[in-house]
């Protein structure tokens, strides 16, 4: 047994938990799959206590990033450096996508960004070893597993440093050496900034530059940082500064005429002249806003993977994003709570409809629920109260959970109804309502061994 295995306890039953699986919301797709959380840098190996803390959480992604000296040195590419960690993330039943980092600054350090054919060999030699079936699952044994998405260069909108010509000649590189290897391998540029903190949807000039890479198929989805904040972005009052009217706004603006994918690698509501409750009040808006970005028809799922910042940071150490008093054992602040109630409440579930930009409300079923997401904010809905009717409630149905950033707040009782009406909702929030008609299902997931009127048996 070596080091890396040793290092990590992990059970059969562990595995089967989380599973290996495929990028995106399609239909049967598990909320879990596509969340996760940054940044595992650089190959280390060290990191152990993020790998347990997305299993605790039950998100099963997360973004390997890399710098210069680590994905290239004595004139090709390194891959090889990634092997142990990949094999921890392996064990440990997340899935990463990978960031080469790069920002323009680097170049008044002697580190110039490279060429076309420089990030061609990157974007082959890593995606040659590390794609599902690549030779590094050859060697390790392992099927159906692997880095299906690459980007590279984070955030270039903020320094706006990196000429737009060569911005656009990397990562059209990147992507003809990934699609060289599979043509079914995601690329993509690192996340953006601007759309959010500055409502520039040419993201600096940096989207129209690669809008002809989006609509000749070569990239894959644009990636977007959401950082809510009650002063300079709100969600009071207004729906600009969503991750789906963001979206919305970089395509049209930036000439994106392609039906892109959404991603998204950061995202929060910071705590900044708010307190760690309300700050987790928005998050929950904030988190059904990434997973339920939709296509242009309005109803299709555009999101890959929506990943909250930061999952790893302390309070101690990031007073805005931390989400976490201590990450092992893994100890949440409200919003932490927050996320791991909308991944237990959904475990087992899948979208069923999505209507981000009318009624504001999503729909998924699995595993013996049905839940019904209400974004209850002015803009957000078009019908934003204190009141909501649950229709279209499934046979046998037994409970209805009604749900709040900070759980559960009211059980109902079902006798046989189709629809409910539940009053006295407090406005400027959203909320989670699930119907239970599997018992012995129901009771599992939610760690429980039974209540009263509802016995398990075998």
């Amino acid at each position: 047994m070596n080091k890396i295995t040793q290092a990590i306890s992990l059970t059969v039953a562990g595995l089967l938990l989380f599973g290996h699986h495929v990028l995106a919301l399609t239909p049967g797709q598990q909320i879990g799959s596509v969340m996760g959380g940054g940044n595992f840098t650089n190959g280390s190996v060290t990191q152990i206590n993020q790998f347990l803390a997305l299993q605790t959480i039950g998100a099963s992604m997360a973004r390997m990033n890399v710098y210069p000296q680590y994905y290239y040195a004595n004139g090709q590419p390194t891959p090889e450096r990634l092997d142990s960690v990949m094999l921890q993330a392996y064990q440990s039943g997340v899935t990463p996508i990978l960031l080469f980092e790069y920002y323009g600054s680097y170049a008044n350090n002697g580190q110039p960004l490279g060429d076309y054919n420089y990030w061609y060999s990157i974007g082959h030699d890593f995606a040659e070893r590390f794609r599902p079936g690549g030779v590094w699952a050859q060697a390790n044994g392992i099927q159906d597993w692997g880095i299906t998405v690459y980007t590279a260069m984070n955030e270039p909108d903020v320094e706006n440093l990196i000429d737009k010509t060569a911005y656009r000649n990397a990562l059209e590189g990147l992507a003809d050496g990934v699609h060289a290897v599979d043509t079914i391998l995601k690329v993509n540029p690192g996340g953006f900034a601007r759309a959010n903190s500055n409502s520039d949807y040419s993201l600096r000039g940096y989207g129209p530059a690669i809008a002809e890479l989006y609509n000749t198929g070569k990239l894959d989805g644009i990636d977007l940082h959401t950082y809510f904040d009650v002063q300079y972005s709100p969600m009071d009052g207004m729906y600009k500064f969503s991750a789906q009217s963001n979206f919305d706004s970089v395509k049209r603006v930036s000439g994106i005429t392609a039906d892109v994918n959404f991603y998204s690698t950061e995202f929060n509501f910071k705590k900044r002249l708010v307190t760690e409750e309300e700050a987790a009040k928005g998050f929950l808006t904030a988190i059904w806003d990434h997973l339920g970005v939709v296509k242009n028809d309005g109803v299709t799922s555009a999101t890959q993977f929506a990943f909250p910042w930061s999952l790893f940071n302390s309070t101690a150490v990031d007073t805005n994003y931390g989400m976490n008093s201590s990450l092992a054992p893994w100890t949440p602040t409200a919003r932490g709570i927050t996320l791991q109630t909308v991944l237990d409440k959904t475990r087992g579930m899948s979208f069923v409809s999505m209507d981000p930009k009318q009624t504001g409300e999503y729909k998924l079923s699995g595993s013996g629920k049905t839940m019904w997401v209400w974004q209850n904010r002015p803009f957000w809905t078009n019908h934003a109260g204190t009141s909501y009717t649950v229709t279209g409630i499934p046979p046998g149905a037994y409970k209805l959970e009604v749900i709040g950033w900070d759980g559960v707040r009211q059980t109902i009782p079902l006798m046989g109804e189709t629809s409910v009406t539940i009053n006295q909702l407090a406005e400027k929030e959203t909320y989670m309502f699930v119907a239970y008609t599997d018992t012995i299902r129901a009771e599992v997931s939610n760690g429980e061994a039974g209540e009263a009127g509802n016995e398990l048996t075998p």
